[in-house]
């Protein structure tokens, strides 16, 4: 049986230990991994409110105090995942203890590196929350314009000679289908590869490749 006494920190009653608020937290928590192992694996389309509660081990109740539904669920996976990829790409482009090259190829590995660390952020990043209710990809491509509009920024520092929000588009969406051939190849690329082609169209479209690289 839980015990409940008075909270020293004015949070409200403990159960188990835990505050309402830290409750609720633990709650979301869970449904957070429930949603990244459901949608990363059997797929956004065939989980339903039940299957994330009962993974979850939450009431339906529990759910719509943390989400309105599942796409809301799904919206929330996609950002995290999306900005830690994005801010890992830019952290790398922005280093300045290492040439150019060197960032745009650690910038790349970044990228691929988190999102094929678990399959299921792969999966979710690059089919599950693609297409498939009009909000939630409008407020996707939200998303990949900030991205873009960084890449554009780095890109301008290195070279004016070229399209640099063309570039960024470019290399957003080559790195995206990257991804996507990853995720749906019987025998998947190693993250090398991956790393070494988007690299390649960095540094060849700047003409990179045999020059001085500028600090």
């Amino acid at each position: 049986m839980a015990i409940t006494k008075p909270s020293p920190l004015g949070r409200g009653r403990l159960y188990a230990g835990l505050s309402a608020p830290e409750r609720r937290a633990e709650r979301r928590g869970r449904l957070l991994e429930a949603g990244l192992e459901l949608f990363g694996t059997v797929g956004f389309g065939k989980t339903t409110i039940p299957m994330l509660c009962s993974a979850s081990g939450v009431t339906a109740r529990h759910f719509y105090e943390e989400f309105d539904s599942r796409e809301e669920l799904l919206r929330t996976l996609y950002d995290r995942i999306a900005e830690t990829a994005f801010d890992r790409v830019i952290d790398a482009l922005r280093r300045r203890d290492k040439d150019v090259r060197e960032r745009i190829h650690d910038s790349s590995a970044a990228y691929f590196r988190y999102l094929t660390s678990d399959p299921r952020l792969a999966r979710i990043y690059t089919i599950e929350a693609v297409g498939k209710h009009a909000e939630l990809e409008t407020h996707r491509r939200a998303k990949r314009e900030a991205f873009v509009k960084k890449l554009t920024k780095a890109a301008q520092r290195v070279s004016s000679s070229i399209d640099s929000r063309l570039l960024s588009a470019a290399i957003a969406g080559a790195s995206h289908d990257l991804l996507l051939e990853w995720v749906l190849a019987p025998r998947r690329p190693s993250v090398e590869k991956l790393t070494e082609t988007i690299t390649t169209l960095w540094i060849r479209t700047l003409r990179l490749d045999g020059a001085v690289a500028p600090e």
